[in-house]
């Protein structure tokens, strides 16, 4: 689990500002567990939509 989440993290440093990660780090840090399975689940869908659109035909 670790590996995939370090993963993940250095992902994202690749491709956003490591204050805007920060700055979400912070704010997830006062979520109740309800508020970031939820987060979580935004995210997923966002991704599927996502994945989706890059997906289609020309």
């Amino acid at each position: 689990m670790m590996d995939r989440t370090e993963e993940l993290f250095n992902e994202m440093l690749d491709k956003y500002d490591p204050e805007l990660i920060l700055g979400a780090l912070d704010e997830m840090s006062r979520m109740g567990k309800e508020q970031l399975i939820e987060l979580r689940n935004v995210c997923e869908k966002m991704n599927i939509a996502e994945e989706a659109k890059n997906h289609q035909p020309d």
